[in-house]
């Protein structure tokens, strides 16, 4: 479980570090930073539930979670690239 935490501290300041470089290079507007955020918060919810589930012997569960969570992320971060970031590209 040590290496999970370690992981996932390391994915959150990767997602850190891409949204300041996407800050830089399209217009972020609020509706982007709240999508952004939810894409975040189940990418995060997806590992450490699976994760989890794993580590405890329940691979049912953490299949679940894959598909649960880790499906409404993709979801979510391509309809935000589409909708809420690639359209507003600074000059």
């Amino acid at each position: 479980m040590g290496l999970m935490w370690y992981l996932m501290g390391m994915a959150t300041t990767g997602a850190i570090w891409g949204y300041l470089s996407l800050g830089r290079r399209y217009r972020l507007g609020a509706m982007a930073n709240v999508a952004l955020f939810g894409t975040f918060a189940l990418a995060w919810l997806c590992v450490g539930w699976s994760w989890g589930s794993f580590a405890e012997g329940e691979p049912q569960s953490g299949a679940m979670g894959l598909i649960c969570f880790g499906l409404s992320t993709m979801v979510l971060a391509v309809l935000t690239w589409r909708n809420f970031i690639r359209p507003f590209k600074k000059a």
